[in-house]
Formats: C-alpha cells, sequence, structure tokens
C-alpha cells in the first residue's frame, strides 16, 4: 500500500493517541491508589454509556450526512447550531442525571465524582462533534494536532497534581475536563470561518437526519458497552476497586495498540467509504475487506508480542502492582484483535445506510456478557472476567463476517 500525506498524517494522529493513553495510563497507575483508578474507570465506564446513547450516536448520523450537506452549502448552519445544541443538551442532561442518581440515591461507587463526570460529559461532547466535522472535512493534521493538544494537558496537568500529592480520582477526571475543552478550543479556532449564528429549525433538522440513520447505534451501543464495560461492574460488586483498577489497566493496555490500528484504518477509510458509496452502490465492500485483511498480519505481531513479554508489558505500561494477572494479556490482545479486524467490514454496511441489520450481531454478545459474565465473575473473579471478555469478543467479531457476508448492497436515498 503506497503512503501519501494523508495517509500519513492518520498514522501520526492515531499514533498521538496511543502514545499519549499508553503515557497516561502509566503515569495514572503511580500517581494514584488502585482504589482510586478503579472509581475513575468506573467513572470512564459510566460516560462511556452516556455518550454511546446520545452525542456518539448523534455524531455518526451527523458524519454520513457530512459530505451532503458540504455539496448543498449547508455544512456552516448545521455546524453552528449542533454546536450550541449539544452545549445546551449536555447541560440540561448533565443536570437531570445529577438531581436523578443524587435523589435515588444508586451508583454510590461515584458519589464523589458526579460533577466532575457530568462536567467531563458536557467537555467530550463538544471535543467529539468537532473531531467529527473534521474527520468528515478530512483535515487530517488538524485532528493529530488537537489530539496532541489533549494529551499533552492530560499528562502535563497529572504531573502537576502528582507533584503536590493532589491525584485523586476527582481531580483526574478535572484535569479530562480541561484537556478536553483546550482540544475543542483548537477544533473552534480552525473552525472558526464556519461559525454561524444559531438555528432551531437547523439543529432540529440536523438532529433529526441524524438519528434516522443511528437511531439502531443507540440500542446496539448500549449492548456493545455491556459487552465491553459491564464486567467493571460485576467485579466491583463481587469483589472490590483493587480489583476492578487491575481489570482495566490490563483490558486497556491490550486493547491499546489495536484501538490504535483499528483508528488508523477507520479514520482514513470511513470518509472516503461514504464518498465511494454515494457515488456506486456496493463499493465501500470491496474496500472493507483489503482493509481488515490488511490488519491481520499486524494483529498476529501484537498477539507474539504479548505471549513472550506479557509480564514486561504491563510493568512497562503500569506498575509492579498490577502484574499478577499478566498472563492474561495475550488472550485479551487475540480476543480484541480478532474483533477489531471483523469489525472493519461493517463499515460498508453503515456506507449502506443499513444500520438496523447490524443490530443482532451486537446485541447477542451483550447479552450474553451480561449473563456469562455474572456467573463465571462470582465463581472465579478477575479470571471470569477475562474468559468472559475474550469469548464474547470472539463471538461478535463471528457475527459481524456473517452480517458483512450475507448482507448484500441495496440501492438507498440519501
Amino acid at each position: 500500500m503506497r503512503f501519501n500525506s494523508e495517509k500519513i498524517a492518520v498514522v501520526l494522529g492515531r499514533s498521538v493517541d496511543a502514545l499519549g493513553s499508553l503515557i497516561f495510563l502509566k503515569m495514572l497507575a503511580i500517581a494514584v491508589t488502585k482504589d482510586n483508578v478503579g472509581t475513575y474507570l468506573l467513572a470512564s465506564s459510566f460516560l462511556a454509556v452516556l455518550l454511546t446513547m446520545t452525542f456518539s450516536a448523534w455524531d455518526q448520523g451527523l458524519l454520513r450526512n457530512l459530505s451532503d450537506y458540504r455539496d448543498r452549502a449547508e455544512l456552516s448552519a448545521r455546524y453552528s447550531a449542533m454546536l450550541l445544541g449539544y452545549l445546551a443538551i449536555g447541560f440540561v442532561l448533565a443536570l437531570i442525571i445529577y438531581f436523578g442518581v443524587i435523589g435515588l440515591g444508586i451508583f454510590s461507587s461515584l458519589q464523589l465524582v458526579w460533577v466532575p463526570l457530568l462536567l467531563w460529559f458536557v467537555s467530550d461532547g463538544l471535543k467529539n462533534l468537532n473531531q467529527t466535522v473534521a474527520s468528515g472535512l478530512r483535515s487530517r493534521q488538524l485532528i493529530t494536532f488537537a489530539s496532541a493538544i489533549d494529551y499533552g494537558c492530560r499528562i502535563s496537568f497529572l504531573a502537576w497534581f502528582d507533584m503536590y500529592q493532589m491525584a485523586d480520582a476527582s481531580t483526574v477526571i478535572y484535569l479530562l475536563v480541561l484537556s478536553g475543552l483546550a482540544a475543542t478550543m483548537v477544533y473552534l479556532v480552525a473552525h472558526r470561518g464556519m461559525l454561524t449564528y444559531f438555528s432551531w429549525p437547523n439543529f432540529r433538522g440536523t438532529l433529526l437526519e441524524s438519528l434516522v440513520f443511528s437511531w439502531p447505534m443507540i440500542i446496539w451501543g448500549l449492548f456493545a458497552w455491556i459487552q465491553n464495560m459491564s464486567n467493571r461492574w460485576i467485579l466491583s460488586h463481587f469483589t472490590n476497586l483493587g480489583v476492578v483498577a487491575e481489570y482495566g489497566v490490563l483490558v486497556s493496555i491490550a486493547s491499546f495498540p489495536v484501538t490504535a490500528l483499528l483508528g488508523i484504518v477507520v479514520t482514513y477509510i470511513v470518509p472516503i467509504l461514504y464518498e465511494q458509496e454515494n457515488l456506486r452502490v456496493g463499493a465501500s465492500r470491496a474496500i472493507v475487506l483489503r482493509a481488515a485483511l490488511a490488519m491481520l498480519p499486524v494483529c498476529a505481531v501484537l498477539i507474539l508480542i504479548a505471549i513472550f513479554w506479557h509480564r514486561d508489558i504491563i510493568l512497562l505500561f503500569s506498575g509492579p502492582e498490577y502484574i499478577a494477572h499478566s498472563a492474561m494479556l495475550p488472550i485479551v490482545v487475540a480476543a480484541v484483535s480478532f474483533n477489531a479486524a471483523c469489525s472493519v467490514l461493517i463499515y460498508s454496511v453503515l456506507a449502506q445506510r443499513q444500520v438496523s441489520s447490524l443490530l443482532f450481531a451486537n446485541i447477542l454478545p451483550g447479552v450474553i456478557c451480561l449473563i456469562l459474565g455474572y456467573y463465571l465473575i462470582q465463581l472465579y473473579g478477575f479470571e471470569g472476567a477475562i474468559w468472559t471478555l475474550g469469548l464474547t469478543q470472539i463471538l461478535g467479531g463471528v457475527l459481524f463476517v456473517l452480517t458483512y457476508l450475507f448482507k448484500k448492497p441495496v440501492q438507498t436515498v440519501a
């Protein structure tokens, strides 16, 4: 595959994400106690489900329609409307959630981090919206620069908090709010030429058009969250926050290189898929197949590295208190790699706007993960969580392949 400047920018951007995440995780493991890391990981999983049910799904619809808005010279008005709309919706939902959980007395493990967590929700919603627009415009260098600012602020702030021994779960989340706002400011400066007045009809129309495309993502996103995050909460129920921290750190380390690889592939091909599919129905299928096959040799190398150097890898990117279960690292790397390579295939289905056809492939692994995880974690603790994750990741990958094979392209109306 020949590398052009755009591909190099994508690789560089995802490398910044991966390297920044690993450095941040290493500093987090050193500066924060295991119980605080466990609280942070539960908070991040709660954030993930909030974003999945709202902004992240809407962003996917916006990305799918962005080229149409650009062609119709509507992008500036649509972007400005969504920007202010996201801000308003974010704060309203944050207030509802805050008073709801306080009133009901639920999620007691997060009681000390609710305020920074909900601010994080608003901050990440704005940042991801701007990143979505930049991705649709194929502004690769901008995304790389904004990510560098984001991770640079995270690492700098955490180092400062650690210097004064102020680092705990709450302060970590506050610094993520600030780093997200810093990245958002970078995007706003770059997108200043598109800023215009807020228009309620534009916001309502854009949101409804996004929901028409992305409503199945809200459903399957919930079950994908169950598959990927529910083990943390089941572990917190049957064990303690320290075990949650060990599990979260190991899975994060295993996922970082795979996520970076998947991010490179997806970030590069998705705007191209949507453009090509608009020109010729079915054009995206061959593209995603080549991309998935190209990932396999790299994934094989990652698995071999995890097999031979699992203990050293965990020690390098966290700390000695996290190496007790390092032998489980190759299992997670293999399962996550298989799922990631297979998941590339579903982007042709997304490009075809046949999003609802992916519901079963995402719902079934989530349901099985919840049932199997509750049983295995209750019996085997940490190891039960790893086996649950591995089995459901493989099942999800198989279902992605079957969906790709049996869902044939059809003519759709944009």
